[in-house]
């Protein structure tokens, strides 16, 4: 009778404590997700300081989440231990006293059970809680325009050699990419990169833009693709060997080697089994037996050389593909809208059952490590025959899996474009026309700038206007203003949101020469470097549909006479094939280039103020050509004498 108080006090205490801890975002119940989705909505509704404190509450609550989880473990690790301890005194007490009944021993045992359940529980949501604390965080860090340097440069995914990547800073620390990339599968960076540095036709533009749009204000969805692929397991997972693997070129098995294993190993059981009834003589048992192994080795020996080289080019393991599994459930089974949407969806569809296929071959294959059945399985040449079987599978499904992680990058690099579209609700998506070559920005700004200090100007180039001859004191923003329109250009061709308030353009291809480098290596000086970039970019304008150049200090290493002579000639070419741009110079002796009618230029400039401290600068553009320099006035700023 006393037990029955003790099986009461054991239920109650698990009524009142089994109450999981809540977490956004865990996979499989995201029900509790601190935001919800609210659709495709348009316009700039959000401002973004309440953006800012929606996250900075969801880091706080996921921080407290966590602390919760904390406790909550070792409350369950320590009620896991206690029960423990009373099982082993309930078991001595039942079978060797004999004080209880033999029965109530399962008492203890459940709740030791359902303890360490539970503390496995608690575990899972301290992971959660930490990947979606520094995801906020992240996001905060973005929108604080405190991310440079704390994200992927992406150095190594920069194309060489290509015409505006390294002068519109679209790699590296504080670059276009550090501030959208928040994916980390390969596969998503790839995709990032490649959007960035090509740009799309109208029609995939603008299913991009529509994409982007669904997927802005789903905070919900991106909580879910933090959780899945910023698993431990695939943080140590090798993408790149793994999309190798996938197009390595076949290891050819001769076909009788998958039968002789398989009959081999059902010889092995049967004899075994025979041996064990005694229906067959012991001696003969062993004899038989013997002679199979001895078959099962020359069999290993032969295959020996393959089977390796396959396990060395795999190095991978069951659990590394959940990761993957699971992002391909998640966009298969999410509700999305539009035809880029759904096209994903439809190329996804069967996804995660291959890839978990893959994963009970590759279980299989890790039984043999185990140490209990380590000799059963070598005596059935286990590894052998699934690493054929694995083999085979590679073969057929490998180019479908390569597929799979081409889309799963996709949906990556739409989720970050849509992040960075939620931060900046004020950011519109380009028009796209058809006439060109145009470009017509109202209130345009650089996209890597903090929009609290950023100074927007408008910017228009047409038919009427084929370039800007830009001229200014050092320091006024020339620079700034031409990686403006070239990063605008590359966000609006990637499907992403520019930082204006309105940007009309048509399809364009950025050609710029704003950074160039001399090289003693390759034996190039600063001005031969710059001849051929420009030769490059005519190239490029007498190929391509429409190009937009970006100058940067014309024929800047040269005299002036043989400067204006030049300039004249490259803008004249670039004019001709169609192309429209920017060209700075502090030489006022270009600013005679526009008057030419042919060519269609004018004449603008930046300038600055002196003042009390020494000089003030508004950003701002005006028509003209600059009237006065800085340059001598700097330089006494710095401390320099002159004389």
């Amino acid at each position: 009778m006393c037990l029955i108080p003790l099986w009461q006090w054991v239920l109650g205490f698990f009524k009142r404590t089994l109450s999981p801890v809540t977490l956004a975002g865990q996979p499989g119940e995201h029900s509790s997700t601190f935001f919800e989705p609210t659709g495709s909505t348009d316009g700039p509704e959000r401002a973004r300081d309440q953006i800012a404190s929606t996250y900075r509450a969801a880091i706080a609550r996921n921080q407290r989440q966590h602390e919760d989880a904390v406790t909550r473990r070792r409350k369950w690790y320590a009620y896991a231990i206690g029960f423990l301890l009373a099982l082993v005194a309930w078991f001595f007490m039942s079978f060797r006293s004999h004080l209880l009944p033999q029965w109530v021993v399962f008492l203890p045992a459940f709740a030791t059970l359902v303890a360490f359940v539970l503390a496995r529980k608690s575990d899972r949501l301290i992971r959660d809680s930490a990947k979606l604390f520094g995801f906020y965080r992240r996001r905060l860090q973005r929108l604080e325009h405190e991310w440079m340097g704390k994200g992927d440069p992406g150095l190594d995914l920069e194309v060489p050699g290509h015409l505006s990547a390294c002068d519109l800073d679209m790699f590296g620390e504080g670059s276009l990419f550090e501030l959208l990339c928040d994916v980390q599968t390969p596969a998503g960076r790839d995709t990032l990169a490649h959007w960035l540095q090509t740009p799309a036709p109208p029609d995939v533009v603008l299913s991009r833009q529509q994409a982007v749009r669904y997927l802005r204000d789903r905070v919900d969805l991106r909580e879910k693709l933090e959780i899945l692929r910023a698993d431990d397991a695939a943080s140590e997972y090798s993408w790149n060997r793994l999309r190798d693997w996938f197009v390595e070129s076949p290891v050819r098995f001769p076909r009788w080697t998958a039968w002789a294993g398989l009959l081999l190993s059902l010889s092995m059981i049967s004899v075994g089994i025979c041996g064990w009834k005694e229906a067959i003589e012991p001696h003969t048992t062993l004899l038989v037996l013997a002679i199979i192994c001895t078959a099962q080795g020359v069999l290993a020996l032969f295959l020996r050389r393959r089977v390796r080289s396959i396990l060395a080019g795999l190095q991978l393991r069951a659990r590394r593909f959940e990761s993957m599994r699971k992002l391909c459930q998640l966009v298969e089974g999410e509700a999305m809208e539009g035809p880029l949407l759904g096209s994903l969806r439809v190329r996804l569809r069967g996804s995660s059952k291959l890839v978990f296929q893959l994963q009970r071959l590759l279980q299989l294959i890790e039984l043999r490590n185990n140490e209990y059945l380590f000799w059963p399985l070598v005596l059935l040449l286990w590894r052998t025959q699934w690493v054929m079987r694995v083999e085979r599978w590679r073969q057929r499904h490998g180019p479908e899996l390569l597929q799979y992680l081409a889309v799963l990058g996709e949906f990556e690099a739409l989720s970050a474009i849509a992040a960075h579209a939620y931060e900046n609700p004020s950011d519109p998506y380009a028009e796209l026309v058809s006439d060109g070559p145009l470009f017509e920005a109202v209130g345009m700004g650089h996209p890597l700038m903090d929009v609290r200090t950023c100074v927007p100007n408008d910017l228009t180039l047409n038919a009427e206007t084929r370039f800007l001859l830009v001229t200014g004191s050092n320091m006024s923003g020339k620079s700034t203003l031409l990686r403006a329109a070239g990063l605008n250009t590359t966000l609006a061709l990637t499907g992403a949101p520019v930082r204006a308030t309105r940007l009309r353009l048509s399809p364009l291809q950025v050609c710029a020469s704003i950074r160039v480098d001399d090289s003693l290596l390759n034996g190039r000086s600063h001005f031969y470097a710059e001849v051929e970039r420009l030769k490059a970019m005519l190239d490029c304008a007498a190929s391509s549909p429409a190009v937009l150049f970006l100058i940067d200090e014309l024929f800047g290493g040269t005299n002036s006479a043989d400067r204006r002579v030049a300039a004249e000639v490259v803008i004249r070419l670039l004019i001709e094939r169609r192309a429209i741009g920017l060209v700075t110079s502090h030489d006022l002796a270009l600013t005679e280039i526009p008057n030419k009618i042919e060519l269609k230029g004018t004449n603008v400039h930046f300038t600055d103020v002196p003042t009390a401290e020494g000089l003030s600068f508004d950003f701002h553009l005006r028509a003209g050509k600059v009237d006065h320099s800085n340059a001598l006035k700097i330089i006494k700023m710095m401390g320099i004498p002159l004389k």
